[in-house]
């Protein structure tokens, strides 16, 4: 499955999401995802603590799980609504499968993020506050990259399965704004994810509702590039770099499907 997944091939994909082969290929995602996902969140908190680091591995596959069942009956919806022909089950299921990409990807890059880690400077130093931020922002831009190239495989099946490369586009983009604003907001409720700086070890915050993601990276850019232009500019090229890559990647597909 990991083969066919990172190549994008289609063909046994479509045999998955029928009846006779969803069982099976359900298992594998839910086995890569746990995996994958436990993989690289230990090397999130690995910078702050080692109980950090089991606390993460142990709440991003979590984390993955609930996004993919909290916003399935609404991409199923988007699915009927913007003519791909996916059912709701079928749309569950190859929302999972997307996911499950994500998920090899973060695992293949866990070894780099490691060694990151361990050479970042040790938590509690005199620039605490400014490596956080770098982490925060690293990590948000690879989880990103990754969601954007999961994505991109999905695009094509979603174009294969429907037929009608716009559909499959307005489907596209419209689970993929649904899965990064829901994903976002609930990975702010499961914080701490990296150990903030002057706050004790804790599966999760007392006040998990207070704030908001968004404002927590803009905080980590200010703390980063330092306050006024320099950290609005830096947020601005990460925001047209991701729409850049984003628009690109459709495009390539739609020029693939003609």
């Amino acid at each position: 499955m990991p083969a066919i997944l990172c190549r994008g091939e289609t063909t046994p994909v479509l045999q998955w999401l029928q009846h006779a082969q969803s069982g099976k290929s359900l298992l594998r995602c839910l086995a890569i995802i746990v995996a994958g996902c436990m993989a690289y969140g230990f090397t999130l908190g690995i910078w702050r603590a080692p109980l950090m680091a089991c606390f993460v591995a142990v709440k991003l596959p979590l984390l993955i799980l609930l996004t993919v069942l909290a916003n399935g009956v609404l991409n199923g919806l988007f699915a009927q609504i913007l003519g791909t022909g996916l059912g709701f089950r079928q749309t569950l299921h190859t929302i999972l499968i997307s996911f499950t990409t994500f998920s090899i990807i973060v695992g293949a890059l866990s070894p780099v993020t490691l060694f990151m880690a361990l050479n970042t400077p040790e938590y509690g130093g005199t620039e605490s506050t400014r490596w956080h931020g770098f982490t925060l922002l690293i990590h948000t831009l690879l989880i990103a990259y990754a969601g954007i190239l999961a994505n991109m495989k999905m695009l094509r099946l979603l174009t294969v399965f429907s037929g009608d490369p716009r559909a499959a586009t307005r489907t596209f983009l419209a689970w993929t704004a649904g899965n990064l604003f829901l994903g976002a907001q609930m990975a702010w409720v499961f914080r701490p994810w990296f150990g903030s700086p002057g706050l004790d070890v804790q599966f999760l915050r007392p006040d998990p509702l207070r704030g908001n993601f968004y404002e927590a990276v803009f905080t980590a850019t200010k703390n980063v590039a330092g306050v006024g232009a320099p950290a609005l500019l830096l947020l601005g090229a990460i925001i047209l770099t991701m729409a850049t890559i984003i628009f690109f990647q459709v495009a390539a597909q739609r020029n693939r499907a003609k």
